[in-house]
C-alpha cells in the first residue's frame, strides 16, 4: 500500500486467543510488504470496586489484568518477530472498552487487524461488537483474519454502489499489487430481474468503465470483472472460496454493504475461509470518540514497550494523536 508522509503502522487487536495471534502473524506480514511499523494493542476494562466475597481488591484485580496483558503482548510480539524478523514492533495495553479504543487507533493507522473469535452464525462477515463498531465507524481498512490460508489467490471485492465501493477497490488493488495476484471485481444483480440480459450487460460495462479508471494506477496487476445474478451473500461464498482475500464497502444495508450489519449475512452458507477487508468511503465518525489516556501493562503511567528500533519521540505523537481525537470528536 502507497505510504503518504508518515508511515502509519498496521495495528493488530491481541486478546490471548490463538484467532487473534493469526491475525497478528497476518499483520506483521502485511506490515513488512508495506514498509511499515506493526502496532500491538491490547485493550483492558479495569475494575472500580472490590470484590469482598473473593477477598481481593480492585487494586489487585487490575494489577493481575495489567500482568496478563504483558504476557500477551509479549506472546504476540514474538509471534510477529518469529514470522518477520526485521519487523519494528511496538506494544500497548490501553484502558477502556475495546470498541472504542480500536476505533481511536484507526485514526492513525493504515488498517487495523483483527482475529475472527466471537464470530458466530453462518457466514456472516464482521458480527460482534468490536468488529461491527470498527467496519461502521472506522477511520482505516479493517481486516478480520479467517483460517490459516495464505494469500496465494486472487483479492475478490464485492461491489455494491461505486460511490461506496470505490475506496474498496482501491483498496482491492493496492493489496493485489504488494502479494503479486489478480484483483475480481464482483457485482450482484437480483435474481429474477424482468430487464434479463441486456441490464446484466448494461451493469457490466459500466462496472468495467469505473474499474479501468482505478486500474490504470497498477498496470502490473491484472483484474476481471464479473456481475452475477444471485444473492450476495452466497455469491460472494461461492466465488469467495477461491480468494486469498476478500474486501467490502460498508455502505448500505443491502448487497455486500449489508453483510456487516447482517442484513443477508445469515444466508451465507458458510464461512469464507480467508481475509475479509471493509473499507468504509471515509466519513467522519457519527458519536464522539472519549480520548482513553493510555497505561502500563502495571497501571502506573503512560507507557509503551517497543520491540526493535527505537521509537522516537514518544510524547510529540501521543499529543498529536490527543489533538486528532478532539478534532474528530467536534
Amino acid at each position: 500500500m502507497a505510504a503518504v508522509g508518515r508511515r502509519e503502522p498496521v495495528v493488530a487487536g491481541v486478546d490471548g486467543s490463538e484467532s487473534a495471534l493469526r491475525a497478528v502473524r497476518w499483520a506483521a506480514g502485511e506490515a513488512v510488504r508495506n514498509e511499515r511499523p506493526l502496532r500491538l494493542v491490547h485493550a483492558c476494562v479495569p475494575p472500580d470496586h472490590d470484590y469482598p466475597n473473593l477477598e481481593v481488591t480492585a487494586a489487585e484485580v487490575r494489577e493481575a489484568m495489567w500482568a496478563t496483558a504483558a504476557g500477551r503482548l509479549e506472546t504476540a510480539a514474538e509471534v510477529a518477530r518469529t514470522s518477520e524478523p526485521s519487523l519494528k514492533i511496538e506494544a500497548e495495553a490501553r484502558s477502556g472498552d475495546p470498541r472504542v479504543l480500536l476505533v481511536d487507533e484507526s485514526w492513525r493507522a493504515a488498517m487495523v487487524v483483527l482475529g475472527s473469535r466471537g464470530l458466530t452464525g453462518a457466514g456472516r462477515l464482521l458480527l460482534g461488537s468490536s468488529g461491527l463498531a470498527l467496519a461502521v465507524h472506522g477511520h482505516c481498512p479493517v481486516i478480520v483474519v479467517r483460517g490459516d490460508r495464505s494469500g496465494s489467490g486472487p483479492v475478490l471485492v464485492g461491489v455494491d454502489d461505486w460511490s461506496g465501493s470505490a475506496a474498496a477497490v482501491r483498496f482491492a488493488f493496492e493489496e493485489a499489487s504488494t502479494l503479486g495476484v489478480p484483483v475480481t471485481v464482483l457485482k450482484t444483480l437480483p435474481e429474477n430481474d424482468p430487464a434479463g440480459s441486456a441490464a446484466q450487460e448494461l451493469s457490466l460495462r459500466s462496472l468495467e468503465k469505473h474499474v479501468d479508471w482505478v486500474a490504470s494506477g497498477f498496470p502490473q496487476v491484472l483484474s476481471e470483472c464479473l456481475v452475477v445474478r444471485g444473492r450476495s451473500g452466497r455469491v460472494l461464498t461461492e466465488y469467495g472460496g477461491r480468494a486469498g482475500l476478500i474486501v467490502v464497502g460498508n455502505r448500505g444495508h443491502s448487497g455486500f454493504g449489508g453483510l456487516l450489519l447482517g442484513s443477508v449475512g445469515q444466508e451465507l452458507p458458510g464461512r469464507v475461509p480467508c481475509p475479509v477487508a471493509v473499507v468504509r468511503p471515509g466519513a467522519l465518525p457519527t458519536f464522539v470518540i472519549r480520548r482513553e489516556e493510555p497505561l502500563t501493562v502495571r497501571g502506573e503511567r503512560p507507557h509503551q514497550a517497543v520491540f526493535g528500533k527505537d521509537r522516537g519521540n514518544a510524547d510529540d505523537r501521543d499529543q498529536g494523536d490527543t489533538r486528532r481525537a478532539r478534532d474528530g470528536a467536534r
